[in-house]
């Protein structure tokens, strides 16, 4: 699981007082905006942004404001614009960049919100944000790699900052380096102990490494502190059943059921834990829920099929197995040709 993207306070400058006129009232109009933005008053923020930049024209900053204002409003392509003139009159400003990254992501621009999240970390490469959201990016795009590496960027620029290690460690799992990724969500968790994903993709990370016992104590914590997530409790009776304790995965699944009747994956789990217990008519029952929600689900058929050769029932055993191959499950057409099935199986 990651993390949203950083959302970013008003920037506050000095702005210098002035016997003039139109910059005491361009100071008066922008601190009051700064004010309103940072109470989330945003409609109030905008409209003083608005009259900083009617009476001073070139106030980068006001610009620079007025668009994460817009942003917060979702009024994309106005905050676009004021990106841009915003960079057009301080054009080495970081801020402007990595708020229109931001925009430019909201719009699905990612390729140009990667550009700009890159003019954000040369003009300050310190900014753990922009390390961050572009991290966030590219890991999203499937460029674990490179999100691995802006990740570590963040954590250099920032070594507090608990998302950046959570993610990291999501990062380290889709590149295969699950202890690291482990390490990674303690740290996280070192941070930020409310951070309640970071022990759900930890016991993830551990069974992956053999840690069963530490990953039930991971999902227990979790579970305790959050009862109404049915992938916690499908996990979770996952590491049961692989922990061989059948009857807990069966409770486990079941409970995921409770929460989502549409779990597939919970109620074919279920079916592979009844299997084990020897309760072919319901594992049967089970694997078909499965594939009634999840029509090419190749799992499920290839479970049904399993409880259906229990139960004496040897043609729709076969035909569950070929079915299993047909969606991808080569190992489908095993169980048909070691049963005897007739005809040839589909490759």
């Amino acid at each position: 699981m990651l993390g949203a993207p950083l959302a970013v306070r008003a920037q506050v400058d000095t702005v210098r007082a002035s016997t003039l006129p139109g910059p005491q009232l361009a100071e008066k109009s922008y601190n009051s905006g700064l004010a309103s933005f940072n109470a989330q008053s945003y409609p109030a923020a905008l409209a003083s942004f608005n009259q900083a930049i009617a009476a001073k024209p070139d106030f980068a900053s006001a610009y620079t404001n007025r668009a994460a204002t817009r942003y917060e409003l979702k009024e994309y392509p106005q905050a676009l614009a004021d990106y841009d003139q915003a960079l057009k009159l301080e054009p080495g400003n970081y801020a402007g960049f990595f708020g229109r990254a931001r925009v430019r992501e909201a719009q699905k621009q990612l390729t140009e919100a990667d550009q700009d999240y890159t003019e954000a970390l040369k003009a300050k490469p310190d900014y753990a944000p922009a390390w961050y959201n572009r991290g966030v990016l590219r890991f999203e795009k499937g460029e674990y790699q490179a999100a691995r590496d802006d990740f570590d960027g963040a954590i250099k620029a920032d070594p507090k900052m608990a998302y950046a290690y959570h993610d990291r460690g999501s990062a380290q799992q889709k590149l295969g380096s699950y202890a690291a990724a482990a390490q990674d969500y303690s740290q996280a968790l070192a941070l930020q102990p409310d951070l309640l994903p970071a022990l759900l993709n930890r016991a993830t990370a551990e069974r992956r490494t053999g840690q069963l016992p530490e990953a039930l104590r991971d999902y227990d914590a979790y579970i305790a502190k959050k009862a109404d997530n049915p992938l916690a409790f499908n996990n979770r009776g996952s590491a049961r059943f692989e922990n061989k304790d059948y009857a807990g995965a069966i409770a486990d699944f079941s409970q995921a059921i409770k929460l989502d009747a549409a779990y597939a994956f919970a109620w074919n789990n279920r079916a592979a834990a009844q299997l084990k217990l020897e309760k072919y008519a319901l594992a049967a029952a089970d694997a078909s829920e499965a594939i009634k929600l999840k029509a090419d689900y190749a799992e499920a058929y290839l479970t049904r099929g399993h409880a259906r050769e229990m139960l004496r029932q040897a043609e729709e055993a076969c035909q569950d197995w070929r079915k299993a191959a047909e969606l991808g499950l080569a190992v489908g057409n095993t169980y048909a040709a070691a049963a005897g099935c007739a005809g040839e199986a589909t490759e």
